[in-house]
């Protein structure tokens, strides 16, 4: 049984109202888990009254089904939603989101409500419904890391963030991948009771107050293959093999009989980055390999992925990833 000392605050007399919109095919976490941990304000208050009051909701009502895990969620058609203003107003994300994004319908939905509401949130790739909406022009948000490009591409009026676990842009809030969410309603709890409230909640929860580190440090750095074409493709396969060697604009070039500045000039049309930047961001991934699965000196892995010295392939994590190579161990050696 969990217990709390008692908190400075006092538990507001109103609780503050919640709208979770969903949808057939979202995630289950997405949709659940950051209402969970807002839930959790209650027990923080050691209060028999809810401190949320929470609204589960989707276009047509009824049991909606989640993807991947099949969970069914009991929801109220949005014709059935009581009137009057909202305090939290979040969004659910799910590998269908994009799709659910084109619908009409949901579009004048969260239109609609995001008016009625103080603060708008979604989870994940609930961004996407935002966007469509109209709600992220020329706005900072972020998604999903495998989902971050796609987004930026879609829709080139929002500065997106593909390394932020939350990111917060006037009252319209966005968060990354999944458990993300549980992390934003964590800030909104603080926001809206301090962080004892909240750091009471985080240790119910067994979670972080504030994550360390970003995103990256969970995503793959490497770009769909099919956006190089020859002649990069050949080199970046090269480079890949090569990471211990001198991989220069001007080396790189030679293996393509081109010169330095047209080479440069066409990698970052194919590539999106800079050769030297990309060659970082694949140096840091061969590096997290070697953490991930050996007990390999750091210093050794400077110098098989190339990055010379043990403490500038620090400074590439701690710029990439936000954390050192020794806490990414920590947190993701494999065990035996």
């Amino acid at each position: 049984m969990h217990t709390f000392t008692k908190p400075a605050a006092i538990a507001p007399s109103k609780p503050k109202r919640v709208v979770m919109l969903t949808f057939e095919g979202a995630s289950s976490l997405d949709t659940v888990g950051p209402v969970d941990v807002l839930a959790g304000a209650q027990m923080a208050f050691q209060t028999s009254a809810p401190i949320y009051e929470i609204e589960m909701v989707s276009l047509k009502g009824g049991l909606i089904s989640t993807n991947p895990a099949g969970v069914t969620i009991n929801t109220i058609a949005l014709a059935e939603l009581g009137e009057g203003s909202i305090d939290i107003f979040l969004i659910a994300g799910g590998e269908n989101a994009i799709e659910v994004a084109r619908d009409a319908d949901m579009c004048a939905a969260i239109q609609m409500l995001s008016k009625r509401a103080t603060r708008v949130a979604s989870i994940c790739t609930g961004a996407f419904l935002l966007a469509a909406a109209g709600l992220l022009n020329n706005r900072k948000a972020t998604t999903h890391w495998n989902w971050s490009d796609q987004l930026a591409r879609e829709y080139p009026e929002i500065e997106v963030d593909e390394d932020k676990i939350f990111v917060q842009d006037g009252h319209v809030f966005t968060s990354a991948g999944i458990t993300a969410g549980m992390d934003l309603a964590l800030a909104l709890i603080e926001s809206d009771f301090g962080s004892e409230i909240a750091l009471s909640v985080a240790q119910l929860w067994v979670m972080f107050l504030k994550r360390p580190g970003g995103q990256s440090q969970f995503s793959s750095f490497l770009p769909p293959s099919e956006v190089a074409t020859d002649p990069i493709a050949k080199v970046l396969i090269w480079a890949q093999d090569h990471l211990d060697t001198d991989l220069s604009v001007e080396a790189m070039a030679d293996q393509c009989s081109m010169s330095p500045r047209n080479f440069a000039r066409r990698f970052a049309d194919k590539i999106g980055n800079t050769p030297s930047k990309y060659i970082e961001k694949l140096r840091v991934r061969a590096a997290r390999s070697y953490l991930e699965t050996t007990d390999m000196p750091m210093d050794l892995i400077a110098s098989a992925t190339g990055f010379q010295s043990a403490d500038r392939m620090r400074r590439s994590f701690n710029r990439m990833l936000h954390v050192n190579p020794q806490e990414y161990r920590e947190r993701f050696r494999l065990q035996n």
